[in-house]
This record gives C-alpha cells, sequence and structure tokens, in this order.
C-alpha cells in the first residue's frame, strides 16, 4: 500500500516545465564565436567608438575580411552566405546598389551583451569619487530637452569611460571585454508605450505645481537594478497616483479621460476606464445608490463588469459572489417562502438555478410542511380534507402506491 501511495503522489505532482531553449541568432548574424583570435580593434574603428558611432565593419573595400589571411576566396566567388552578413541583397555586376543591413542588428536577439548596472552607475557616493558627479539618467538616455529618452550608446559611455579620461575602477572605452560578454540575450521590447498609446516625456518634467518629477518617481525599481534588464516600465498605479490628484495635474487630463493617452479613443462620454485606471476608491459614473438594485441588464455585458471585477472579485468594496450569496431577491419575503415560491419555481426553473441547487430544495422539502402539523392528527384523518382540495400538493412528495396504499393505510382501495 505504502508503494502505491508513493506512486499516486508522484503521479499527482506535477511535472517540472522543461528548460526553455537557448537563444540562437539568426544565420545571416555575424559570428564572433568563430573569430576568438580575433581583437575587437581588429574589425571596429576605435575612433569610431570613441565618438559613439555605429559604424559597420567593413567599410573600406571589404576590410577587414576581404585580406590574404582571411576569406579573400570568398569575395571573389559569386555571392553566397557570407554577404548577407552584411548586405540585405548583393548585385555582383554594380549597375545596382547593394544595401547594407541595419548596424547595429535590431532583431530579437543580442550578441554580446554588454553587462550594465543601474544600481552602481546611480549609486551618488559611488559616483561623486569616480567621476567627481552624480550620474542622472538624462547624462545616459539624453538630455533635458529630449522628447523620448534614448538607448545608451557608445557616445554616452564615451563621457566617463574614454579612454583619455583615465576612469578607475572602470573599464575603458576600448577594452571591449570589460562590458560586453560572449553570450546572447533577449532584446528588450518596448513594453509600454504601443498601439495608440502616447506619452511625452517631455511634459512630464515638472507636474501643475511647476515641481521637479524624477525619474525615479515612475521607475521605481530602477535605481536597485544590477543588470540591463531588470528595470519593468512604470505600473498604472504610478500613473494613477499622479493624474488623479487635481493639484497635480488638470482635472481635464485626470486617467479616467481616455483621450489624455490614447489617441484613437475620442469618445469619454459613457466610457467605463479599466479598474486599473481608478483609484482604489473610485467608482464608475453610472455606479449610483439606484445601480445596486438595477444592474441586471448591464450584469449581461460580462466583459465590462470583468474590467473592474475579475473573476468576480475585483472591487475593494465587493464582488458579485459577495453580495449574491447572502442577499436575497426582493421578492423574497417570507409570504413568497410559504406560498408562491412553488408556482413561480414551475413557471421559470432557470430563475431558481442562477442561485440554487438541487440539493437546497431537497434539504427543505424533505422537512414536513406546516400544514402536516401535528403529526398525529393530521395523518388519522386531517390530510384527507387537503388530498382531496389539492391532490397534486400531495403528489410533490408522496408516491400514491407506496405512501398511501403500501403504508398500510389505504388498503383495499384502487387507486
Amino acid at each position: 500500500m505504502a508503494i502505491l501511495a508513493t506512486l499516486g503522489a508522484g503521479a499527482c505532482r506535477r511535472a517540472k516545465p522543461p528548460p526553455p531553449p537557448p537563444l540562437v541568432a539568426g544565420p545571416d548574424r555575424f559570428p564572433h564565436g568563430a573569430h576568438p583570435d580575433l581583437s575587437c580593434p581588429s574589425c571596429h574603428d576605435p575612433a569610431a567608438i570613441q565618438a559613439g558611432e555605429a559604424r559597420p565593419p567593413g567599410d573600406d573595400e571589404h576590410a577587414p575580411c576581404d585580406q590574404g589571411r582571411c576569406h579573400g576566396d570568398a569575395f571573389r566567388e559569386p555571392p553566397g552566405p557570407m554577404c548577407r552578413v552584411c548586405h540585405l541583397s548583393v548585385d555582383p555586376t554594380g549597375e545596382r546598389k547593394s544595401p547594407l543591413r541595419p548596424f547595429p542588428t535590431d532583431d530579437p536577439v543580442r550578441n554580446l551583451p554588454s553587462r550594465f548596472s543601474h544600481a552602481a552607475h546611480l549609486d551618488d557616493d559611488r559616483m561623486e569619487d569616480a567621476v567627481g558627479f552624480h550620474v542622472a539618467c538624462s547624462d545616459c538616455h539624453g538630455g533635458a530637452e529630449a522628447e523620448r529618452p534614448a538607448a545608451a550608446d557608445h557616445g554616452a559611455c564615451a563621457r566617463c569611460h574614454a579612454d583619455e579620461v583615465g576612469l578607475g575602477g572602470g573599464p575603458p572605452l576600448s577594452d571591449c571585454n570589460g562590458c560586453h560578454q560572449d553570450s546572447t540575450s533577449a532584446r528588450q521590447p518596448r513594453r509600454l508605450i504601443t498601439g495608440d498609446l502616447r506619452f511625452s516625456h517631455q511634459m512630464h518634467r515638472t507636474d501643475a505645481r511647476g515641481e521637479r518629477i524624477g525619474c525615479e518617481v515612475c521607475h521605481v525599481e530602477t535605481q536597485a537594478a544590477v543588470t540591463g534588464e531588470g528595470h519593468p516600465p512604470p505600473s498604472i498605479a504610478a500613473c494613477v497616483a499622479c493624474h488623479d490628484d487635481a493639484a497635480r495635474v488638470p482635472v481635464a487630463r485626470r486617467m479616467r479621460i481616455c483621450e489624455t493617452c490614447h489617441s484613437q479613443k475620442a469618445d469619454t462620454i459613457g466610457a467605463l476606464a479599466p479598474r486599473s485606471h481608478l483609484p482604489g476608491t473610485e467608482r464608475p459614473i453610472d455606479h449610483t445608490l439606484a445601480f445596486r438594485r438595477d444592474h441586471r441588464a448591464e450584469a449581461a455585458d460580462a466583459l465590462r463588469c470583468a474590467g473592474c471585477h475579475q473573476m468576480m472579485s475585483g472591487s475593494p468594496r465587493s464582488a458579485c459572489d459577495e453580495c449574491h450569496q447572502v442577499m436575497r431577491p426582493t421578492d423574497h419575503s417570507v409570504l413568497w417562502r410559504e406560498y408562491d415560491h412553488g408556482s413561480d419555481a414551475v413557471v421559470n426553473s432557470d430563475r431558481c438555478a442562477t442561485c440554487h441547487v438541487v440539493d437546497y430544495c431537497t434539504a427543505c422539502h424533505r422537512r414536513p410542511p406546516r400544514s402536516h402539523a401535528p403529526l398525529g392528527s393530521f395523518g388519522t384523518g386531517d390530510h384527507g380534507d387537503l388530498a382531496r382540495q389539492n391532490p397534486r400538493s400531495c403528489l410533490t412528495c408522496h408516491e400514491p402506491v407506496q405512501d398511501c396504499l403500501g403504508a398500510g393505510c389505504h388498503q383495499g382501495i384502487t387507486p
């Protein structure tokens, strides 16, 4: 038995998911791993790196690839796979242009990704000792006038890591291996400003009071990120906290107004903002006191309700189950239970099934009705009058052959 129990537990245990497959760059990407004996300056112009220019190797008549000791023979043959590393297409006759691929290559895989720690670069004391000033986000991601922060490149790094600066404790820009590692990583896509969503960093420099809005107000986790991918996009809660503060943002820019952020949503009147776009105590405009009683028609649109009441438990005040399990419909009075619920159940049983299951009905109907009291006199003679007046009510619970004839009461009577 112990062996069977062990096998049963092992069968019920969820299997561990397989590890994700390793990232593989496309066949057209340059194979850095196949060139371990070459230093980075052999192909990449050090002056271009220091200047922050994204210049591909081979600008000078395919050098350094077209050399006697390298790939000279490949350039004398018809265009092949090696040409597609740099070119989108190749015309060997020279009559048409041979357009180059974008550089750096923009695809989901990064070759030789850089090691970068926001936590180290935003450590004021450490940066003060190293470079003599505090590093701000705009030092690497564009100045204060930039509409959209740019990705940091070699030009941004050169301010501190250029060889002539002589930075202590950090790799010089000429030491490519000091930042770039021989591996692959997934390129981080834009996860927030997508679709019709619009956002201006320029308009978020200061609030309506003129007070500065720091990058860390929205990017709360970036300052502690030890890797380049360790800073998620701002949460919607950070936007709500500011946009629903009338002292910081004009009323016309509140989160419930779709046009504040979305360019293709122009019908604000009657629109319902998602729960994530509203404060915890905020209700939609149509959720009045009467709506609590009259929301049946609106509740037919389950998608609309799910915007706030996710899994029927999304609201901080109440949810569907929390009310409907304890509150009765308005017609469920004491008299309705005694007299009317039977006929209503026959006419519209689906309505009863919304809240009640079969066990709920049988648990109550197993008890004798109040009309059967006292049981002694009711069983000996009083039940006959009720049975003649409404025999159908008897048939709700009793089987004539079994309960009337088989019980020894009405023997000899033909049903």
